[in-house]
């Protein structure tokens, strides 16, 4: 249980990048990350009396992001678009590269 701002902010902010680059991946778009990383502490924020210390934070956010990238991709209607490759102007080259192929049924 996280009793402040600060706190959670200590534990969140240095994993930024990390969440930008995995929501990245499941959304192919920069800009669609970075929204979803936002979406992504604010529900961590709201629901920081639920994280118990029993698992990492790191995974603990890591599951909330990849619920807010798959909660985009319903929305946007994305859910069996097959990316290949994504590149972003702008992106930072360790973060360009091939996008896997889903997997059919996973």
């Amino acid at each position: 249980m996280m009793a402040s701002e600060a706190a959670f902010e200590g534990l969140a902010e240095p994993l930024r990048r990390e969440l930008h680059v995995h929501c990245y991946r499941m959304l192919a778009s920069f800009d669609e990350a970075e929204d979803a990383v936002q979406e992504t502490f604010l529900r961590a924020w709201r629901a920081r009396d639920s994280f118990d210390g029993s698992s990492l934070f790191r995974a603990w956010l890591y599951k909330i992001a990849t619920n807010v990238c798959l909660d985009a991709i319903r929305r946007n209607g994305r859910g069996d678009t097959v990316l290949e490759a994504a590149v972003a102007p702008g992106m930072p080259a360790a973060v360009q590269g091939e996008i896997p192929r889903p997997r059919p049924g996973g």
